[in-house]
C-alpha cells in the first residue's frame, strides 16, 4: 500500500467522522457516540505512547537504567514507581492510608507545579501585555484590555458583607463590575466556540473539496 493511498484513506476516514461528529447538530445519535468513542481511544493510545517515550523510558535510561549504577540514582529513579504503587493500594479498605499519602503527594505536587506555571507563564506575562498596552497610539485598547481584566478578575471575588439577616451579599459597586466581567467571559466564550466551529467548517470544507478534485482527475 502506497503512502499516497494512506494519506487518501487518511482523508476519507477524517471526513466520516467529521460527519459524524456534526450528526449531533440533528441529535443524541449512535453516529456521534461511536465517533466519540473513537477520538476518546485514539486520544487514550496516543497519551500513553507519549508518555511511555517521552517520560517513562527517558527517566529510566536516566537513573535506574544509567550507567555507573549507583543506589542514589536507583532510588530516585523508583519514586515515581512507588507513588503508583501506593495508589494502587487506595483502593483496598485496609491500606487506604497508604493510598491517602501517595494522592497526597501527587496532588501537592501537582498544585506546586500548576502554581508555579501559572505564576510565571500566565500571570505574569498577562500583567506585562496589558502594561504595554498603554502606548500613547494605543490608549483606547489598553484602557480597555485593562477594564476588561479587572472586571474578569472581580467577578470572581466571592467577598462580601453580612447583614443583619444573616444575608451575605456583595456591595454594589463590586456587582457592577463583577456583571461586567461576566459580560466579557460570555462575549470571549461566544466568539472562541464561533472560530472553532469556522475552523470545523473549514476542515471539512477543505477535505470534501480535496475528495472531489481525486474523484474528479
Amino acid at each position: 500500500m502506497t503512502p499516497q493511498t494512506l494519506e487518501q484513506i487518511g482523508a476519507i476516514v477524517g471526513a466520516v467522522l467529521t460527519l459524524m461528529v456534526f450528526s449531533y447538530l440533528l441529535g443524541d445519535n449512535f453516529l456521534y457516540r461511536l465517533a466519540v468513542h473513537v477520538f476518546i481511544g485514539v486520544a487514550a493510545a496516543f497519551v500513553l505512547i507519549v508518555a511511555l517515550e517521552s517520560v517513562v523510558l527517558p527517566w529510566l535510561n536516566q537513573t535506574v537504567l544509567a550507567q555507573p549504577l549507583t543506589p542514589a540514582n536507583t532510588a530516585i529513579g523508583l519514586i515515581p514507581f512507588l507513588l503508583a504503587l501506593m495508589l494502587v493500594f487506595k483502593g483496598s479498605p485496609r491500606f487506604v492510608g497508604l493510598g491517602n499519602l501517595g494522592l497526597t503527594v501527587v496532588i501537592g505536587v501537582g498544585v506546586a507545579l500548576a502554581l508555579s506555571g501559572a505564576v510565571s507563564g500566565t500571570l505574569v506575562p498577562f500583567v506585562a501585555a496589558t502594561v504595554r498596552g498603554f502606548r500613547p497610539d494605543n490608549v483606547l485598547n489598553g484602557f480597555i484590555v485593562l477594564v476588561g481584566t479587572i472586571s474578569v478578575l472581580v467577578y470572581f471575588t466571592y467577598s462580601g458583607v453580612r447583614r443583619p439577616s444573616g444575608e451575605v451579599t456583595q456591595l454594589l459597586p463590586v456587582r457592577f463590575v463583577g456583571l461586567l466581567g461576566q459580560g466579557i467571559i460570555a462575549v470571549t466564550l461566544g466568539a472562541t466556540y464561533a472560530l472553532l466551529i469556522l475552523s470545523a467548517l473549514s476542515v471539512l470544507t477543505s477535505v470534501v473539496v480535496d475528495r472531489l478534485l481525486s474523484f474528479v482527475r
